[in-house]
């Protein structure tokens, strides 16, 4: 699958790319397939920012970290993720025991290239594994502030 001609054209023309969050290999992974996803991304001038998982994904992404995310992602995209937006709030013993049984942990955030920058912060406040989008647009907001307007 190619991308399309007017998506190419218009990718490169963008401030920034903000991935994320999604489930990793099913939503955001297939994304950056696609024939000329990378070309595109690359043109980009401002910051690539990944909104980091909550969550593992089961059995298969045991001990998976951020760092993993950002090194995969960087991989794909043919560039540096410049910022990861790192969740550092838990929720209840309840809750973490749930997802458990579902084979999921909270993601940690473990040794960033030192290229890309950890913007941390309680985004998970609730019992069920939700970024809070406040919180998030505040720190997506300032990231691309510090970024852009600098």
């Amino acid at each position: 699958m190619n991308i399309h001609p007017a998506v190419a054209d218009a990718i490169p023309q963008f401030d920034a790319v903000i991935i994320g969050p999604g489930s990793f290999y099913t939503s955001l992974m297939p994304i950056f397939l696609v024939r000329g996803m990378q070309k595109a991304l690359t043109g980009v001038r401002g910051p690539v920012v990944l909104v980091a998982n909550l969550l593992t994904e089961g059995r298969g992404m045991k001990g998976f970290t951020v760092a993993d995310e950002v090194c995969r992602i960087s991989a794909a995209i043919g560039r540096p993720v410049d910022v990861a937006i790192v969740n550092t709030s838990r929720p209840s013993h309840e809750a973490l025991a749930r997802y458990a049984a579902e084979h999921k942990e909270p993601l940690a955030l473990g040794t960033l290239p030192p290229s890309c920058q950890a913007v941390e912060g309680a985004f998970w406040v609730r019992d069920m594994a939700r970024h809070d989008r406040r919180r998030l647009a505040y720190a997506v907001w300032a990231v691309l502030a510090q970024w852009l307007l600098a």
